[in-house]
């Protein structure tokens, strides 16, 4: 089944070739409460449709984007913007929040720089069957 796009649906925009990216939405379909989240990797089609809907925002292929239906947010913000989404017990990460947000992303550009050297393929995942974004 496919959901419609609409304005307020939560969607997480990742690099679909990088291996470490693929892995992290792995993660999160694993440890998820509820299967609410979208996922698009931004060279998804619908990406690009999203994107021409919503000029006021751009992204970068070396970047994770969080986009909660109002918002997009951005590296370390919308890694930690997902926390809530995720079971009970990582709820720990919250403390990222105190980290300044000047070192949070410094250290999401340190890994993001080698997320490709991770290894790995990047397969769709059968769980995304459903919740990827469509144009």
């Amino acid at each position: 089944m496919a959901y419609e796009t609409s304005s307020d649906m939560p969607v997480l925009f990742y690099d679909g070739n990088c291996p470490l990216c693929n892995r992290v939405v792995r993660f999160i379909l694993d440890q998820e409460r509820a299967p609410f989240l979208h996922f698009s990797a931004q060279q998804h089609h619908a990406t690009l449709d999203w994107l021409a809907r919503h000029p006021e925002y751009a992204m970068n292929e070396d970047t994770v984007y969080y986009y909660n239906g109002k918002n997009l947010y951005a590296r370390s913000s919308a890694v930690l913007r997902l926390i809530p989404t995720l079971k009970w017990y990582w709820g720990f990460l919250y403390v990222g929040w105190f980290v300044p947000k000047m070192l949070r992303d410094a250290l999401y550009d340190f890994v993001a720089k080698r997320r490709k050297k991770f290894g790995g393929e990047c397969l769709f995942d059968p769980r995304l069957k459903g919740r990827v974004l469509q144009s």
